[in-house]
């Protein structure tokens, strides 16, 4: 609720490495990053975290699939207490549930949507009353609510929400709004970011210690940390071609996205799927070696995982090098080997040094299935 505290952080050691200027973190504690979700669980407060986890909910997210490091989510998953998903479709995370609250689709309920590069508010309108048990998040909480005693939610309705959403908006009529369903902003003169700190530097500085744009950040510097240097400049990646660990694992994997779907959306839709396969692409003297042909299943593993999919051999990717597509829905046999093709499976569950995921790259081995 707005104003109310969250006791589990009071007093919790910060981030390493958290600045306190950053807005979107303003109290730099909980767990700032999905990657380290697994870690988490895992280990609770003796891995420095704010609590023990016993209970997960799972809200519209394909988890474990988009988590790096898969096996790692996994191992978690089975240290839960209890699960609830809220979902639309029978995802990898719905499978794990202990119970699955069927969630409406944007087609089963009311909202209201905005512009980002375009300025407007756009209302939409269900279009088919919820199917079956699905009901929207909404719903939920004002039933779950009135099991739990909780007034404040006494005769919400998706209008009114809607409503009060725009009532402080530039939307003056709600009503004629939801009838037109499209409210364009006019703007009276183009956008210019940073419009108000330029004009009006006393007034309106910039979230640093200096209150200007600053290209070297002595904060930074003060922190002495090799991965956040003070000046912007290339950093040797972690399971890069210069990483002991290529002896291994000798070919550098990319992740990179796919034309048919949208990270795991449409994933399932048999037309699409129709269109491309994953697979993995392969420059030709890597599976030559390999005595890999084309089309032929293989096996892409490191330390982490196994994951099998078929092999694009093709010259549009540099020898030493591999791509396979993200967004497959991780899909294990009974030996927790994963039928998909998901790259995530390879992943590092690490996170950089600036508190982002490292999803890009990994180092693995490739071989005949």
């Amino acid at each position: 609720m707005k104003g109310v505290s969250n006791p589990v952080v009071q007093g919790h050691p910060i981030y390493k490495n958290f600045l306190p200027v950053r807005k979107k973190y303003p109290r730099g504690v909980g767990i700032y990053c999905a990657a380290k979700l697994p870690d988490a669980l895992l280990r609770g407060r003796a891995g420095g975290y704010p609590s023990d986890y016993k209970l997960l909910l799972i809200v519209n997210t394909n988890y474990p699939t988009q988590n790096p490091n898969i096996n790692k989510s996994v191992e978690a998953l089975k240290q839960m207490e209890f699960i609830v998903t809220v979902e639309q479709f029978m995802t990898p995370a719905a499978k794990w549930a202990d119970i699955v609250l069927p969630s409406s689709t944007f087609l089963e309920r009311n909202d209201a949507t905005h512009g980002e590069s375009v300025p407007y508010f756009g209302h939409q309108s269900k279009v088919i009353d919820p199917i079956g048990e699905c009901k929207s998040h909404l719903q939920m909480v004002i039933e779950l609510a009135a099991k739990l005693g909780l007034s404040e939610f006494e005769g919400m309705s998706e209008d009114n929400v809607l409503r009060d959403m725009m009532k402080d908006s530039v939307v003056s009529d709600y009503d004629a709004f939801k009838q037109q369903a499209v409210y364009r902003i006019e703007l009276s003169e183009p956008y210019v970011a940073f419009k108000k700190e330029i004009e009006d530097p006393e007034n309106h500085p910039f979230p640093t210690p200096s209150g200007k744009i600053e290209i070297y950040s002595q904060q930074l510097a003060d922190m002495n940390d090799p991965g956040l240097p003070p000046i912007p400049k290339y950093i040797e990646p972690w399971e890069g071609r210069s990483d002991p660990l290529v002896a291994k694992y000798p070919l550098q994997l990319l992740t990179i996205h796919f034309r048919r779907r949208a990270h795991t959306q449409y994933e399932t839709v048999p037309w699409l799927r129709e269109t491309q396969t994953q697979q993995i692409q392969m420059n030709p003297a890597d599976a030559l070696s390999r005595g890999i042909a084309d089309g032929e299943m293989v096996r892409v593993f490191n330390d982490r995982g196994v994951t099998v999919l078929p092999a694009q051999v093709t010259k549009r990717i540099m020898r030493g090098v591999v791509a396979i597509p993200e967004g497959a829905w991780y899909d294990p046999d009974e030996n927790g080997v994963d039928k998909a093709g998901s790259p995530n499976i390879l992943l590092k569950d690490e996170i950089s040094p600036g508190g982002g995921f490292i999803t890009n790259t990994c180092l693995v081995q490739v071989e005949r299935a």
